[in-house]
């Protein structure tokens, strides 16, 4: 489904932010954010598909950071794009405020 050249853009702001290149990094990312988290729940609210290679996902992220114990529901909005049918970039958006609050102002990374 992701192409191995794989593209995952975490927004400025947001923990490890940056672009993820390749399909490790973008595990290893993973990895890292599960450490500040209990959970963490991507729900796609509506699918906009902008043309044959591009779509943008609204929806909301729930989340509980571990260490402050506060509970986070923040709208979000992915942008992704395929080529040659398999997945190659991704970027979202997202109130970071919200996450620093819940990290105590301590934004990993």
């Amino acid at each position: 489904m992701l192409s191995d050249d794989f593209i995952f853009g975490i927004m400025p702001g947001f923990p490890y932010g940056g672009d993820q290149i390749g399909l490790e990094a973008s595990l290893a990312f993973f990895e890292k954010l599960g450490q500040h988290f209990d959970f963490w729940e991507v729900i796609p609210q509506k699918y906009i598909e902008i043309d044959d290679t591009n779509i943008a996902v609204q929806g909301l992220y729930r989340t509980k950071a571990t260490e402050s114990g506060q509970d986070v529901e923040m709208q979000t909005v992915h942008f992704w794009t395929c080529k040659n049918g398999k997945l190659n970039t991704y970027k979202h958006y997202c109130d970071t405020a919200l996450l620093s609050s819940a990290l105590n102002h301590s934004i990993p990374y």
